[in-house]
């Protein structure tokens, strides 16, 4: 692990933050002390490409956490690791890396593997969802060591998103959370409790309300109809329309009758709305659930196509419609977003990892702010990247907000290296969270 802050003009300039402008040593006494920055090397040599994908580890509660924990993907050979931060920023791996081939039969990851954290309150769980080859879709559960769950028929994921689907007398030992899996035109309910029955592997096939059969590109869970369960937000394109937004029952986590509702396909959640994006998402694009009536639509083209499109939306569960806020962003070269809570403000924090930076393509993260009723701002409120940019570095490829001594901070995965940020300044130089590290 290195460890960077500015604590001197080599270090500070070397790889610290820079906000809006290139290291110059004219500088340095501007920036010292303004931003606080580690930066953590992969730490064995277990992949060659560690850094394809991070998430938080541990939730834990607002005012009372001490430290935090970052889960980060490698491959080259697919690793589950994470990074167990102290209070005071040091970093160490801990023992609970796992190498995916060995134990659960997975060889290599994407580029863009499908990571995702369970938002129910009390959990840590994250989930990676993965072709486990066979035509078949593995589950891998859990912080501290993952548990597999299989999905079978389909043979890659193309979205999915942690819900509570509506209860099954059937599986009453279920736990809340489940994850629901996208691949092409049909959705899978994962069930990830252990004390159950075995999984049911429930199919549903999504169509608009044209009968179209809708490609699944992104999904999401949002609070609509029921105040108990999830209904389902999905971003697609049919044969018609590239780029479309729909909401449906939560029921087609649950497939057929009699547990489900779903007679084959299942069209648009009745008296809903279909909104139009300006943009058709591919493979790799997400839907971000910002509460559970607001979510971000993260959008871009296959690895090498830059167009991409950041938009905000909101869902009115009494007229059961999807509306635009603001004006999406569509600055090329986006990859992947997260949302960030900042006291009583939120961020998004969007990476763009084949931006040029000092005439390098090393990549940079840019930091909107997104107001709830207002929507996203164009102008970037920070730009982060390295202040030694090197080629393809690839700074930004992952971002997460990493809950961390009771509030939440920013890591940016690269090539290789991990960038993890206890303070941030906007381009005014005004803080959008100070120090987070005790005795600092």
């Amino acid at each position: 692990m290195r460890n960077f802050m500015f604590t001197g003009m080599l270090t500070g300039c070397a790889l610290a933050l820079v906000v809006g402008a290139g290291c110059k040593w004219t500088e340095f006494d501007d920036l010292e002390g303004q931003t606080s920055v580690t930066s953590t090397d992969r730490p064995n040599s277990d992949s060659t490409d560690y850094g394809v994908a991070i998430q938080r580890g541990q939730k834990g509660v607002a005012g009372t956490q001490n430290g935090g924990k970052l889960v980060v993907l490698g491959t080259g050979q697919a690793q589950y690791t994470e990074l167990v931060y102290s209070a005071n920023g040091d970093s160490d791996l801990a023992p609970t890396a796992q190498k995916l081939n060995s134990q659960f039969g997975i060889g290599n990851l994407d580029q863009q593997p499908i990571l995702i954290a369970d938002p129910a309150a009390g959990s840590d769980n994250v989930s990676l969802v993965v072709n486990s080859g066979g035509q078949s879709i593995a589950v891998l559960t859990g912080t501290g060591g993952l548990q597999q769950q299989q999905v079978f028929g389909p043979d890659q994921p193309d979205a999915a998103t942690y819900m509570i689907p509506p209860a099954r007398a059937d599986l009453a030992n279920a736990t809340p959370s489940q994850v629901l899996v996208a691949s092409a035109d049909a959705v899978y309910g994962a069930f990830l409790a252990t004390a159950m029955p075995p999984n049911p592997q429930p199919k549903c096939q999504l169509v608009d309300a044209a009968a179209s059969a809708v490609a699944v590109r992104g999904l999401g869970a949002a609070r609509v109809t029921s105040t108990s369960f999830d209904d389902v937000v999905v971003w697609g394109a049919t044969n018609t329309t590239s780029g479309v937004l729909l909401l449906y029952p939560g029921s087609v986590f649950n497939g057929a009758p009699p547990a489900g509702t779903c007679a084959g396909t299942q069209g648009p959640l009745a008296g809903s709305n279909t909104v139009t994006t300006t943009f058709s998402p591919s493979r790799g694009s997400q839907i971000i659930m910002v509460d559970p009536t607001h979510f971000l639509a993260v959008g871009h083209k296959e690895l090498g196509v830059a167009d991409s499109f950041l938009g905000f939306y909101s869902i009115d569960p009494t007229s059961k419609t999807i509306t635009a806020v603001g004006t999406p962003i569509s600055i090329v070269g986006l990859r992947t977003a997260t949302v960030l809570t900042a006291g009583s403000k939120k961020y998004v924090a969007a990476g763009y990892p084949t931006d040029i930076v000092d005439n390098v393509k090393g990549g940079r993260v840019l930091v909107f702010a997104l107001d709830m009723t207002a929507g996203l701002d164009g102008t970037p409120a920070a730009t982060i990247y390295d202040a030694q940019p090197e080629d393809d570095q690839q700074f930004g490829r992952a971002v997460a907000a990493m809950p961390f001594n009771g509030g939440e901070i920013l890591a940016v995965a690269a090539d290789n290296e991990i960038f993890t940020y206890f303070r941030l300044v906007n381009s005014a130089g005004t803080a959008i969270y100070d120090e987070s590290r005790t005795g600092r």
